[in-house]
């Protein structure tokens, strides 16, 4: 498995796991480490599954029980979140849910048994957050060799509790945030490819939507 394909695995993680937007309660370091091992090992098992429908039903699954889109939503806009009226808000809420859907059936679901571990190293008290620490080991099946031999590939949970639920609150690899990857990738769609003209660039968000929904059928 390269690397690339990793990282598209750990955004399609990032996917399924983000947080809600409901007022925060405490969350132990403690409970945060026990979860993230808990939900990690799940979403391994589903890709791993052979069948193709039930795992993306349980995908499906994941993602309508733990994604909080509206705050993904929010903060990958950033500053035009607040250049748009009400319509343009509810207009881009309703595609960036489909847009979510299609970016992680868009990758590749297979997963072979054994090839992806990983260990939760520690779990660290961050206000109402806890950063999650994990390391992720990739094999190669055919040749048994590990990638990355310098330790793994280092990633950050940043975990919160909403409603009595532990939800991803934001996810780094290496130090880098995939949320604000989304926002650069948006920003450019706004900026560069719009004219920093909203109705064009939720006109484009809804052409990608509808263009990788019609292929899936």
């Amino acid at each position: 498995m390269k690397i690339n394909h990793f990282l598209q695995l750990i955004s399609l993680f990032l996917c399924l796991l983000w947080s809600s937007l409901a007022t925060a309660s405490p969350l132990t370091a403690a409970e945060a480490q026990k979860w993230a091992n808990e939900k990690g090992q799940e979403i391994i098992r589903i890709l791993t599954s052979p069948d193709s429908e039930e795992k993306t039903a349980k995908l499906d699954e994941i993602a309508t029980n733990d994604i909080d889109l509206a705050h993904a939503a929010r903060f990958v806009m950033g500053k035009y979140w607040k250049q748009m009226n009400d319509e343009q808000k509810e207009r881009y809420l309703a595609v960036f849910n489909d847009y979510v859907r299609i970016s992680y059936q868009s990758l590749d679901l297979t997963l072979k048994e054994g090839s992806v571990r990983f260990t939760i190293d520690k779990a660290v008290q961050n206000g109402d957050k806890v950063d999650v620490f994990c390391t992720v080991f990739i094999k190669d099946i055919e040749t048994n060799v590990t990638k990355d031999a310098s330790g793994g590939i280092k990633a950050v949970f940043v975990v919160v509790k909403n409603n009595d639920r532990i939800q991803v609150r934001d996810l780094k690899i290496e130090e880098s945030s995939l949320l604000i990857a989304y926002r650069q990738r948006f920003y450019k769609m706004i900026h560069e490819d719009s004219d920093d003209e909203i109705d064009w660039f939720l006109d484009d968000l809804e052409t990608i939507v509808q263009d990788n929904t019609v292929s899936d059928e």
